[in-house]
């Protein structure tokens, strides 16, 4: 369905086709109705698969595609709607002079171009008639005209008892719908209303119903309004009536039909002045008949109106299979079926079925003998003959919707049933003829269709013994005149090679004709190789590394896979080291094996294997990486400990956190590497026995090298889980061929978290940083004091007393006379073997004093005091200065 303006280009397109017919031809339908098998009621528009034309108001309506082939058969295809929308609104205008007591006065709207169809206001004077007081005197007439007498017509304005305020100016407006032009407006007719200088004497007063309208069609839950619309002197009253012909008012409580009688209050109806709305639309107000009642002083008239629901989309009750072959002289029933009606129209090829008891001529055809059941929808024909073969279909269609179904039905000479290997190759498999190749793990489906005339009733496929669990995936489908086997093979092993029956059959006059094909699969695999070697009480394998117990014997091979069997083959570098032998394991496993059983003069060995099998022709090879085979002299597990993994661990070895889960490794020194068994007991009870783990609340993880071994042992859950005591000895054996080292580690289960333990070591190392940080800002106060200058204790600031060793001089100082200073320096010979004192008398801050004053007076020359120097090179004495 789609919209299109006026003067646009439409074009639309057949897109279905007929499969199996060369030539197919398509003939393109218009009507004014969603289907017609009548040709009288359809016109042909093409006989192109695109139909395509410019669009006009002509082109609205319903296309059809009628699709024929060759053969004759022949089936509409879906419907398309397709609207031409314009809107071309020509104003008319006219006087119009009307006389006093006029009992229907009618205005007509002029002739309105324009689809989809607009909706029309009637206005006096530009306001909306429905606004206006006393409407009962102007009436816009819809629904059914019910009196004939007035030449009135849906959308004529109707005046009744015209009086002098009646006149005035009244348009017919127009207001557009669909897609291009929607809620535009225009005037069709504008009509000046003028009182004539004479007046009507009325000679009929009595009351007439004019129009009735029900609405339309109503969906469910909606609400619907009536209208009815009379004439008559004085101006009648309107009553309305329910089912039972009982007066109703919005205050009544009142039966609703289809409900048994129950009564409803205020929901139901509200009545107004010429209208009553029915609200919350049910499906038992489908076809409930109202009256509309008017009377005036002398008569009273009578109109029913009856509600209509909109209609639902048609629906089919079942699916039919779309191709039926028969026999001539067969009984064919073809039971459309449907859930929701709707019109219903039975075509054979794509014509009505009075052409199938035709001719072309019009001559009686001998086809067979038709019966059709309207009622169920089913259509029987026997002793159908060759000539019937065609489509039926079945096209049900309202104003909500279209549905279609149709059945071939092929009326053939009887053939005798007959079966065919149809499996398709995948990636996986190669299908040659009745023979599958399939790769080992594949997935796929084994078909095999069954034909013939009837149909077969039937197929089969027979399995191999060994594979008889698959036989209850086998899926059968008549489709098309073929019985189609599919049989669902998931996983392809060995197991599933063999011979697959596949067996079909049809009845022909009483007798059972039956067909079977066999179908052959091979399971195939290229050859893959690997290492072999199994650990055993003497022996380690690790990769490609077998290691052996000096002294004991020493087995390794490597196993060739696939299908068909593979060979295998071994190269050595000794060759005069180990036995080598060839097993057979399975239909597709094959072993090489070298057997060490005297390895005095043989530490090591190596080879390498090979396989190679053929698929289909084609030879497959592949080899494994070489093997080495080393032996290791014998070791008893020795080195055996225990250590605490959990998060305690690090502040104590023995501690372990109810809120944890235990971790204990336990690992040995061996040859051949160690098994472990892990025990444990209670320290505090008083049964001092130890007992083995259960394996719902332990679990143990081994990793092996070579001559290492380690078990972890994990509590299944936290600690607290697991153990209701305080303190615990775990006990670990270390054991292989050889002998047993075990050791206990005890374990202290405590309430606290690792965050609790550790937190006195965090506050010692806190306190020490603490006081690191005080002695760091102290040496850092008096470098600044020296470096400062300052050499006075009020200079020192807080630090004063400590500076000063926290003493004030007993006696004021005296000023002394300064002596005389040398101010030569000491000889370079003195300073390279000697120690001196150097006064850096040009230290700009620092002035010369007497050798002999207090120190206590002037810290500062602390400093020059220390400056001692040792020193027995230049470099030293320029570094100074």
């Amino acid at each position: 369905m789609f919209n299109i303006q006026s003067g646009e280009q439409l074009s639309i397109d057949c897109a279905s086709s007929v499969i199996g017919s060369e030539a197919v031809n398509y003939k393109w339908y218009l009507s004014k109705t969603p289907y017609t098998s009548q040709t009288n009621k359809r016109v042909l528009m093409s006989t192109s698969k695109e139909f395509t034309v410019t669009a006009s108001s002509e082109h609205s309506g319903y296309y059809m595609c009628l699709i024929q082939s060759e053969e004759g058969f022949a089936v509409f295809t879906p419907v398309v709607k397709v609207t031409v929308e314009y809107f071309d609104i020509v104003t008319e205008y006219e006087k119009k002079t009307i006389e006093r007591n006029e009992k229907v006065s009618v205005l007509k709207c002029s002739s309105i171009n324009a689809n989809p169809t607009p909706k029309v206001i009637w206005k006096k004077d530009g306001m909306h008639i429905d606004d206006i007081q006393h409407q009962r005197n102007l009436m816009h007439v819809t629904g059914k005209v019910v009196d004939s007498r007035y030449d009135i017509e849906v959308n004529d304005l109707v005046i009744l008892n015209y009086q002098d305020n009646f006149a005035a100016t009244y348009t017919c407006d127009v207001e557009a719908t669909g897609t291009f032009f929607e809620g535009q407006t225009d005037t069709a007719k504008s009509y000046s209303v003028r009182t004539a200088a004479s007046f009507s004497l009325m000679s009929d007063n009595s009351s007439q119903i004019l129009f009735i309208d029900n609405g339309g069609k109503a969906k469910i839950g909606e609400e619907i309004t009536l209208r009815c619309g009379a004439c008559g002197y004085p101006t009648p009253t309107y009553d309305w009536l329910d089912t039972n012909g009982n007066i109703l008012t919005s205050a009544d409580r009142y039966s609703r039909p289809g409900n048994n009688n129950i009564r409803y209050q205020n929901e139901y109806v509200e009545i107004g002045d010429t209208t009553m709305k029915v609200k919350n639309i049910r499906a038992a107000d489908k076809d409930a008949e109202y009256s509309c009642s008017v009377k005036s002083a002398s008569s009273k008239s009578v109109e029913p109106i009856r509600l209509s629901l909109a209609d639902t989309v048609p629906q089919f009750n079942k699916t039919m299979a779309n191709s039926a072959y028969n026999i001539p002289g067969a009984t064919v029933i073809i039971d459309f079926g449907l859930e929701v009606r709707g019109t219903v129209d039975i075509s054979w090829n794509g014509q009505g079925l009075g052409t199938f008891l035709l001719n072309s001529d019009g001559s009686p055809a001998n086809r067979g003998t038709m019966i059709l059941d309207d009622v169920n929808n089913i259509l029987t024909i026997e002793n159908i003959q060759k000539n019937a073969s065609g489509v039926f279909q079945c096209i049900v269609y309202n104003e909500a919707g279209m549905v279609s179904q149709y059945k071939t039905v092929i009326i053939r000479e009887a053939q005798p049933a007959s079966v065919v290997h149809t499996t398709a190759s995948t990636a996986a498999i190669t299908v040659k003829g009745n023979d599958i190749h399939s790769v080992r793990g594949a997935n796929f489906t084994m078909q095999c269709t069954g034909m013939g005339n009837p149909t077969p009733s039937d197929i089969t496929i027979d399995v191999p013994d060994s594979t008889s669990a698959i036989a209850s995936s086998l899926v059968k489908i008549n489709k098309e005149g073929k019985y189609i086997g599919n049989l669902l093979i998931d996983k392809v092993t060995e197991q599933y090679a063999g011979v697959y029956t596949c067996c079909t059959h049809n009845f022909i006059k009483g007798v059972k004709e039956t067909a079977c094909v066999d179908i052959t699969l091979a399971v195939e695999e290229r050859v893959t190789v690997a290492q072999h070697s199994d650990d055993t009480d003497y022996t380690l394998v690790m990769g490609n590394q077998v290691y052996g117990t000096s002294g004991y014997p020493l087995s390794a091979s490597c196993k060739a896979t696939g299908l068909p069997r593979p060979t295998i083959s071994i190269e050595r570098s000794d060759n005069q080291c180990g036995t080598v032998s060839t097993i057979t394991k399975a239909n597709d496993i094959e072993i090489i094996q070298v057997d060490y059983t005297n390895n005095t003069n043989c530490n090591t060995d190596s080879f390498t294997c090979c396989g190679n099998n053929t698929i289909q022709g084609v030879l497959y090879t592949d080899c494994y990486e070489q093997i080495t085979v080393s032996f290791v002299d014998p070791e008893r597990p020795n080195d055996v400990k225990i250590e605490n993994v959990g998060n305690l661990a690090s502040d104590d070895s023995s501690l372990v956190s109810l809120m944890e889960t235990l971790m204990l490794k336990c690992s040995a020194r061996s040859f051949p590497e160690s098994d472990f068994a892990w025990e444990y007991r209670n320290s505090d009870s008083t049964s001092n026995n130890f007992q083995r783990m259960d394996s719902s609340k332990f679990q143990a993880a081994v990793s092996k090298e070579k001559g290492f071994t380690s078990s972890m042992l994990s509590t299944i859950g936290t600690v607290g889980d697991v153990f209701s005591g305080t303190n615990y000895e775990f006990q670990c054996t270390a054991k292989n061929v050889f002998g047993e080292t075990s050791v206990i580690k005890s374990i202290k289960i405590t309430s606290s978290s690792a965050n609790q333990v550790s937190a006195n070591v965090y506050l010692g190392v806190g306190v020490v940083l603490f006081i690191a940080a005080l002695v760091a800002i102290f040496v850092m106060y008096i470098f600044f004091i020296i470096s400062s200058g300052k050499k006075k204790k009020a200079d020192l600031g807080f630090m004063s007393c400590i500076v000063c060793k926290c003493c004030e001089p007993k006696e004021p100082a005296v000023d002394r006379q300064q002596p005389a200073f040398d101010y030569k320096l000491l000889s370079l010979e003195k300073m390279a073997t000697n120690s001196f004192h150097v006064p850096l008398y040009s230290h700009p801050r620092l002035v010369p004093v007497d050798p002999g004053d207090s120190f206590t007076r002037a810290p500062v020359y602390r400093e020059l005091e220390q400056l001692t120097v040792q020193t027995n090179s230049m470099s030293k004495y320029e570094q100074l200065f």
